[in-house]
């Protein structure tokens, strides 16, 4: 599968349904649900440590979802249900390695970070074994080197995927990053998302 694929699902059901054609759904969180809800909220009403948490209503850097998995999720499906018409876009960038010179490639897949994981730290790359992960929230050089990230984004083209009511993408989550823009004031509590996380199988 490329790096996305769009879809139109009118109800919750089907959209479960559709999840685990896909494979197992898995939590984002260990007291998480299966289905999150996702919608731009201000920072102070925020509990739990998150994007939304640390932008609030700013962009979100690109980002692969639930990178402090061992393991995250191979696919993410996206479906919007917010009643705001012409909301704020999701940006996506696929990694392409034919786009790269050979010392980005190898930073991709020879750097070692350190993961914030959920109960404890661990040791990962940014693509290893076909599986891409990066959160610059949760990740840390393990040693003294040039961070070639955001060359290496920069040279990757932006796919922008406009929402409207039911459409739904999937997201390839270990060959893809993405992000949210600046959303507006009237966003809040209403650029609602539902995602559900699936698991390689």
């Amino acid at each position: 599968m490329t790096a996305t694929k769009e879809l139109y699902i009118e109800t919750l059901e089907k959209f479960l349904e559709v999840g685990k054609s896909f494979g197992r759904l898995i939590k984002s969180r260990t007291d998480g649900q299966y289905l999150d809800t996702l919608t731009p909220k201000n920072q102070k009403t925020i509990n739990k440590i998150s994007l939304s948490k640390i932008y609030g209503t700013n962009r979100f850097p690109f980002h692969t979802d639930c990178a402090y998995l061992k393991i995250p999720p191979k696919y993410i499906l996206l479906r919007y249900v917010g009643n705001v018409e012409n909301p704020t876009p999701t940006e996506i960038k696929e990694i392409d390695f034919n786009k790269l010179n050979i010392k980005e490639i190898e930073f991709l897949k020879n750097t070692i970070w350190i993961v914030k994981g959920q109960k404890s730290n661990f040791y990962s790359k940014i693509y290893d074994n076909g599986i891409l992960r990066y959160d610059e929230n949760i990740m840390t050089l393990s040693s003294p080197t040039e961070n070639l990230i955001k060359q290496i984004l920069d040279k990757l083209e932006t796919k922008t995927i406009q929402w409207y009511k039911n459409k739904t993408i999937v997201i390839n989550n270990w060959s893809s990053v993405h992000s949210r823009p600046l959303v507006s004031k009237n966003e809040i509590n209403n650029r609602i998302l539902q995602r559900l996380n699936i698991a390689y199988e």
